[in-house]
């Protein structure tokens, strides 16, 4: 006669679990007292179990995933709902002061090009048309392309802050499309 030996199989999946053992070392499942096993038991009936239980938790996984998988409140429902009048109000607010800001900054660099061209032009010509020394001559058209320049220069703080204004404005029209987009979460 074969020797019993006394232990524990899992609830989960029917491994060995050792008397003292609270959880499966195998699934992680806890240790239950009516679930002892004998040595001997035959090894058709433990991979009947060990297969049953298989199928248990695999048709409990999928039951599962369909439950978890997006919840209700996140789940895209618009797909053809309008545009609220609000958001299309403001989106094309922020396309008109766009357009504006851009113009701007055009003008702001037109501005800066063409002073910059005439204290060019105004250095050189008093340089060339001169008669004097070559010291003297410096001297002349340095004051052109100083001072000309120097207001051209002034141009620079402007363009900055159009382009802060422009990358400001772009910020606040990507969060309106990411609000329209996500309005079931946000």
């Amino acid at each position: 006669m074969p020797m019993q030996t006394q232990g524990y199989a899992c609830a989960r999946c029917t491994h060995y679990i050792e008397p003292n053992s609270k959880f499966c070392g195998n699934c992680g499942g806890a240790a239950s007292l009516d679930m002892r096993i004998q040595a001997h038991q035959p090894y058709a009936q433990t991979a009947a179990r060990v297969a049953s239980n298989l199928a248990n938790l695999q048709a409990e996984s999928f039951y599962r995933e369909q439950l978890l998988s997006t919840p209700s409140f996140a789940a895209p429902q618009r797909k053809n709902k309008p545009v609220p009048p609000e958001i299309r109000d403001e989106m094309t607010s922020i396309i008109t002061l766009l357009v504006r800001e851009r113009f701007f900054l055009i003008m702001h660099y037109c501005i800066f090009l063409i002073t910059n061209l005439i204290g060019f032009a105004m250095a050189f010509k008093c340089y060339a048309e001169y008669i004097g020394d070559d010291v003297t001559k410096t001297m002349v058209a340095s004051t052109p392309l100083l001072f000309i320049n120097l207001v051209a220069l002034c141009c620079l703080v402007p363009i900055k802050g159009t382009k802060g204004e422009i990358a400001r404005l772009k910020d606040r029209m990507t969060n309106l499309k990411l609000r329209l987009e996500f309005d079931s979460i946000i």
